[in-house]
C-alpha cells in the first residue's frame, strides 16, 4: 500500500510540473522578457487612451460653448450698388441723387432690351477716359457717368463746344450718348433724320412727372 501511495504521488507531481511547464512555453518570449505588455495591461492602456480622448472632447466641446465668445458671420463681398438702380438689376432708374431736382421725369433704362432687342453691345455706352469702348460682360461692375462729368448744374450764357459740355456737364453726356445712339439706329432703318422709330424727343423718353 505504502509503494502505490508513493507512486501516485510521484504520477501527481509529474503531472503539475508538465503543466506548469506547458503554461510557461505558452507566454510570449516579449512577455518574459517585460519589454511587452501583457494583453491585460494593453487593455488597460487603451482604456486609459480613451478615457483621455473623451476629456479632450470634453474640453473642446466647453471651449466651443464658452458664453465669453461670440462669432459673427462675415457676410459676402458684393459688388457695389448701381446708383438709381430698381429691384431687378434690368432695368436702371436714370436718377442720381447729386441732382437736387429732375425738371423731367426720370427714364427708365433696360439693358436686357438693348442688348437682346437691338444687339447693343456694352462698349457702346460704357468707354473710358479717351472714349474707348470698354469690353465687359452683362453682370461685370463699371463706374457711373457722374464720376467723370461731375457737374449737374450749367450757368446760362456759358459758351462752351459742344465736346466741352459733354465732358464736364453728365445731363450733356447722358444725352449725346443716349439720343446720339438713337439717331444713329433710325438712320440705319431708313430714316435719313434719324427721328424713329427709336426715340429722340424729351417726351418719348421722360415719363410725365
Amino acid at each position: 500500500m505504502e509503494h502505490e501511495s508513493r507512486d501516485q504521488h510521484i504520477i501527481f507531481i509529474f503531472i503539475l510540473t508538465a503543466i506548469f511547464y506547458l503554461s510557461y512555453c505558452a507566454i510570449p518570449s516579449s512577455d518574459k522578457d517585460g519589454k511587452t505588455p501583457s494583453k491585460i495591461q494593453k487593455s488597460k492602456t487603451i482604456v486609459s487612451q480613451d478615457q483621455k480622448l473623451e476629456e479632450n472632447k470634453i474640453e473642446v466641446k466647453e471651449a466651443t460653448i464658452a458664453p465669453s465668445v461670440s462669432i459673427k458671420a462675415v457676410p459676402p463681398k458684393q459688388a457695389p450698388p448701381i446708383i438709381g438702380s430698381s429691384s431687378s438689376n434690368d432695368i436702371i432708374l436714370m436718377e442720381n441723387p447729386l441732382y437736387k431736382k429732375h425738371k423731367k421725369g426720370i427714364v427708365q433704362f433696360t439693358h436686357k432690351k438693348h442688348i437682346e432687342d437691338y444687339s447693343i453691345s456694352c462698349g457702346r455706352c460704357h468707354h473710358d477716359e479717351t472714349g474707348t469702348p470698354l469690353e465687359l460682360q452683362p453682370n461685370d461692375s463699371v463706374a457711373g457717368c457722374i464720376e467723370c462729368h461731375k457737374e449737374t448744374i450749367q450757368p446760362k450764357g456759358e459758351k462752351l463746344e459742344k465736346k466741352e459740355k459733354i465732358a464736364k456737364y453728365h445731363f450733356q453726356a447722358l444725352h449725346e450718348n443716349c439720343i446720339g445712339c438713337h439717331k444713329d439706329y433710325n438712320k440705319e432703318k431708313g430714316d435719313p433724320k434719324g427721328k424713329g422709330p427709336a426715340p429722340t424727343s424729351c417726351k418719348k423718353c421722360h415719363p410725365k412727372k
